[in-house]
């Protein structure tokens, strides 16, 4: 089960990614090449540190509000008189320091990744159930998302984690939907949420704040985290984007994500009433900005052949509805008849652009073009970004599935590809040696569909000279097809990392520090400029004691240091060791004196 069951929530609302952007740059991790101007923000003439050289790192969740629930039984409400929920929150940390956004590395940066978040539900500082955010990177990103903005501004992505560790209080909510929610899944919850209309634009009072939708349900053990066991529609035409669903067996009902699926720009606003948790009515609808509406959107199962079909027609999505993205967060549910979920439990689900005579809704004189198309086979890995450093092994967790349900005695091929599917200039050179990566050329799913490749670290040999490891990408398919005909965001990316000489882990000088210390003393100015001057020895040493308390964090909390998650267990070791030994003297400094 996942966020697309019940009982679920959806809410939208605001996000916050303050990332630092020197780091963008391979460039920039030249120390002897760096320059005080890849500090400064980007003007004119000059690309400098990129557009938020002083950014933190910190990602905040702002002003989500939960606008919907679904109830076990398939039942929905927006009302906060049947459920307290609506118009409560979805929020972040109230007791430490935000989560952190970060790339993988600046050659790959399609995979940026969320550390060390809290989710709450609640309202104010009243908090009914919180938990940690299993690490996640996004997914499906999509650059053609905006009509009316380019960039980072009309591109979108999609997150799907689990929030873990659960804390639960909910004796005094009143909420029948948080009651059912912990009968259903009290260990762990499945969330999904999308952003997008980032705004990079640093005079802009929005600066680093985008939006988001989302939804959360229940999980169980066994199941994807970053993904679902569902159906899995494809692009048809270029003007939408992948989309998934799952079959509710025991509601009978088809249950749909678009939420990174449909265009947005200029359009005529459409204002929406909604009531909030106090009763008042707001407007939710921005003016000027909505779905791009193109098409005349009806789900159907094809029970003929893609050349030759045969349509079932089962409702039409209705994305164009005022406030249907924020109030839904893109998710739609479709009631099925009994002929129609037998059907579908072997025929392949479309999304059509369906034209019909007036007096026929689904009648005579039809015409249909194919928007989005199910693709039957499908296997996806589950955790998708690794950093291992040599001697690491890893597990990749792959599921296979036909029409949603397990795929059964399947061989599923690996390949490297890390030049065509990073598409990164190669300079520093990608992906070699091949020979510090090692995996299966093919595995093979057991009964429940699942099947696990072991990743094998060596020591890259420093082949980017001054960028420490190297990175790899591995493509993947069900045998027999090709990676052209799968989802292009689904293939596996490995930052293997450097090793460094024992002898010097044991025994560091400050020589062996200083280049790690400059690089980050380069890349992250908000740390430079404003805390500690990590490249300057005295400094280093008046600081050892929070310096080491932050570089021994574990690498998933929020205050780890380096924010960029670019450190290599043998450097973490070296500057640990290193800090011990000067406070070690410093405290036979003071015995002696």
């Amino acid at each position: 089960m996942s966020y697309l069951n019940s009982p679920r929530l959806t809410f939208s609302g605001k996000f916050q990614s303050d990332v630092s952007t020197v780091n963008n740059d391979p460039n920039h991790f030249n120390n002897a090449t760096f320059q005080p101007s890849y500090q400064d923000y980007r003007d004119e003439k000059n690309a400098n540190g990129w557009w938020n050289p002083d950014g933190t790192g910190n990602f905040r969740l702002i002003d989500l509000t939960i606008h919907s629930v679904t109830y076990l039984d398939g039942t929905t409400t927006k009302d906060p008189k049947e459920d307290p929920i609506i118009g409560m929150s979805v929020m972040d940390t109230e007791s430490r320091v935000a989560g952190k956004m970060v790339d993988l590395d600046s050659q790959q940066q399609g995979v940026s990744e969320i550390w060390g978040l809290i989710v709450r539900i609640g309202q104010g500082e009243t908090t009914y159930v919180k938990g940690d955010y299993e690490v996640a990177a996004f997914t499906n990103l999509w650059f053609s998302r905006s009509t009316d903005k380019k960039g980072s501004a009309g591109a979108t992505a999609s997150y799907q984690s689990i929030i873990k560790n659960l804390e639960w209080n909910i004796e005094k909510s009143n909420s029948r939907y948080l009651k059912e929610l912990k009968n259903t899944s009290q260990d762990a919850l499945s969330i999904q949420f999308t952003v997008d209309r980032y705004n990079s634009d640093r005079m802009s009072p929005e600066f680093t704040i985008g939006r988001m939708v989302g939804t959360i349900g229940p999980a169980f053990k066994e199941e994807p985290i970053h993904h679902i066991n569902g159906r899995q529609l494809f692009p048809q035409v270029s003007t939408v984007n992948y989309a998934m669903a799952i079959v509710d067996d025991t509601l009978k009902k088809v249950v749909m994500n678009f939420s990174n699926s449909l265009q947005f720009g200029i359009a005529p606003e459409k204002p929406l009433d909604i009531i909030d948790a106090e009763g008042k009515a707001e407007k939710i609808a921005k003016a000027g900005v909505g779905i791009v509406e193109t098409a005349n959107l009806v789900l159907a199962i094809n029970t003929g052949t893609p050349s030759n079909p045969d349509y079932n027609y089962i409702g039409k999505v209705n994305y164009n509805t005022p406030g249907w993205y924020e109030l839904e967060s893109g998710i739609c549910s479709f009631d099925l008849t009994d002929e129609q979920y037998e059907q579908v439990q072997s025929n392949p689900l479309v999304i059509l652009d369906y034209s019909a005579s007036q007096t026929n809704v689904f009648g005579l004189n039809e015409s249909t073009t194919v928007i989005f198309q199910e693709q039957p086979n499908y296997v996806v890995a589950d955790t998708y970004v690794y950093r291992m450093n040599p001697s690491d092994k890893a597990e990749v967790k792959f599921y296979a599935t036909q029409f949603g349900k397990p795929l059964a005695n399947v061989s599923v091929t690996t390949r490297f590809d890390t030049v065509t599917l990073l598409q990164a200039p190669d300079n520093p050179p990608l992906g070699v040696p091949t020979s510090a990566l090692k995996f299966s050329a093919a595995i093979t799913t057991n009964e429940k569909g699942i099947a696990t490749m072991a990743l094998e670290a060596g020591d890259p040999g420093n082949p980017r000279d001054f960028i420490d490891g190297q990175v790899y990408a591995i493509t993947y398919n069900l045998e027999g097809d090709f990676f052209a005909n799968c989802n292009q965001s689904n293939f596996i990316s490995v930052l293997v990392f450097d090793s460094v000489d024992p002898k010097i882990i044991a025994n560091p000088t400050w020589a062996d520090l200083q280049p790690v210390m400059q690089l980050f003393s380069n890349l992250y100015p908000i740390m430079s400029k404003g805390i500690f001057k990590l490249a300057q020895r005295e400094v280093v040493e008046e600081h050892a004691k929070i310096l080491k308390f932050v570089f021994g964090k574990d690498v998933s909390d929020p205050n780890y240091m380096p924010v960029t998650r670019d450190l290599s267990k043998d450097k973490q070791q070296m500057i640990l060791t290193y800090l011990t030994k000067v406070l070690e003297e410093k405290e036979q400094n003071e015995v002696n004196a």
